[in-house]
């Protein structure tokens, strides 16, 4: 059977790394609201495929691997749809063939949520999924929502300061929602993020009541005219449990095409 952590690891990538790619943008004297929006500044390119290898680390020590093939398809902005995501896992056996699949929709007023599918070999069907799946996955270390790009509008952004580490220059920028919603449960997240390049380094969460939940830092990789990640390590402090991600054989505007994010491509487990 498919345990619920491992199951989560492919709505992670869904979520997650839909915004892998950042432009190096012009920068002068810069409000907290400026730099946050910089921070998120992506340049994705049309498409992106890659492979995500996870290593789950137990507070006990004992670890568990998760490999998974990743396909991203960016929209342009007159369309309603962000992006696309289609996930298959190729490790461990037991879930080998398994498919997720996110189409996501560009922030507005009447704003639409993900449309979210998942395809198990043991059934042969693909399933709908819940417009908040968190509650399938209430025990698991990270949830959905956990990482899903959030809108730089929903949040007052505070410069709490600059520092300098190892000689690279940082903006700490701390972001509080502006209005507490349910699918968002975090009190406010600390950025730092690179000066020269805006680049976000490390994230700091923290609950309701202001105590720390979970660190993440991210290594970056340039390909071509982008940066993207090469390895996310996430702690969650309260538990101990770390998450390593390793992402490799990234591919930049290969022509993946709309028909490539179907039903059918899920349950065929090929891309065209």
């Amino acid at each position: 059977m498919f345990k619920r952590g491992t199951l989560f690891l492919g709505f992670w990538l869904l979520v997650s790394i839909s915004v892998l790619s950042v432009t190096t943008p012009s920068y002068g004297e810069l409000t907290s609201d400026q730099i946050a929006a910089k921070s998120e500044d992506v340049h994705p390119g049309s498409d992106q495929q890659s492979k995500l290898t996870f290593i789950i680390r137990e507070a006990d020590g004992a670890e568990r691997k998760v490999v998974l093939r990743r396909y991203w398809k960016n929209y342009p902005k007159e369309s309603d749809i962000d992006s696309k995501v289609l996930v298959f896992h190729e490790y461990p056996p037991d879930t080998k063939g398994t498919a997720f699949m996110v189409w996501t929709y560009k922030a507005s007023p009447q704003q639409k949520p993900e449309d979210l599918w998942i395809y198990l070999p043991i059934l042969r069907k693909v399933q709908k999924l819940p417009e908040h799946p968190d509650e399938i996955f209430s025990g698991a270390n990270l949830k959905p929502s956990d990482m899903i790009p959030r809108d730089v509008s929903l949040d007052k952004h505070k410069l709490l300061r600059e520092e300098t580490i190892e000689n690279q220059q940082y903006y700490v920028v701390e972001s509080t929602p502006k209005v507490k919603v349910p699918n968002y449960t975090y009190g406010k997240v600390v950025k730092w993020i690179k000066k020269n390049d805006f680049l976000k380094e490390r994230i700091d969460y923290y609950d309701t009541d202001g105590a720390l939940l979970k660190k993440q830092l991210i290594t970056w990789k340039k390909i071509k005219d982008a940066y993207v990640w090469e390895k996310v390590v996430l702690t969650n402090v309260k538990t101990d449990v770390q998450t390593i991600l390793n992402i490799s054989d990234v591919e930049i505007n290969t022509g993946l095409t709309d028909s490539s994010f179907s039903e059918r491509t899920m349950s065929s487990g090929r891309v065209r």
